[in-house]
């Protein structure tokens, strides 16, 4: 099964939406290498969330399959996909 478009939502205190999301990096990461690097893998995740995770991590709060993806050695983004909307 193919999905046509993959939204993106963001569950974080500090950001809900992505303008938030962008904002909140902004002001934690100053190095540009990094956001640029955290930028990137936010547009392979909207692109397929499934192609580029690198391990399977379990099941998060809600019972969707958590991934992680790498940014940098130190940095990765934790995600859940859930497979009704898929």
């Amino acid at each position: 099964m193919v999905c046509k478009e993959w939204k993106i939502r963001f569950k974080m205190r500090k950001a809900v939406t992505f303008k938030e999301f962008v904002d909140y990096i902004s002001n934690e990461f100053s190095n540009i290498k990094i956001l640029n690097n955290i930028r990137e893998k936010i547009k392979l995740l909207r692109n397929d969330p499934f192609r580029y995770s690198k391990e399977k991590l379990g099941k998060d709060k809600y019972g969707n399959p958590m991934f992680s993806i790498e940014v940098t050695g130190d940095i990765r983004i934790l995600y859940s996909v859930d497979p009704k909307i898929v």
